[in-house]
């Protein structure tokens, strides 16, 4: 499974700083740039679609946005 450092490795190399990136293109730029194995293709969970290195990429932003690396909008 890819560990978190080679997803924020890729995201910050392929992606603009300071400015808002809608979370598809952060999937997209995720999946052309990383070399995803078979066990980050499997579903996250029995009853769900998405592959596990979503939820991984999901759960990496949160912990970033949480210590303040990464700055997410507002719901509103």
């Amino acid at each position: 499974m890819t560990d978190n450092t080679t997803i924020w490795k890729a995201l910050q190399k392929h992606l603009p700083k300071r400015t808002w990136i809608p979370l598809a293109k952060i999937f997209a730029t995720v999946h052309t740039q990383v070399l995803l194995d078979e066990e980050d293709l499997e579903c996250a969970r029995s009853h769900s679609a998405t592959p596990r290195w979503e939820s991984n990429v999901r759960r990496l932003l949160r912990t970033k946005t949480q210590s303040g690396s990464v700055l997410a909008r507002k719901k509103r």
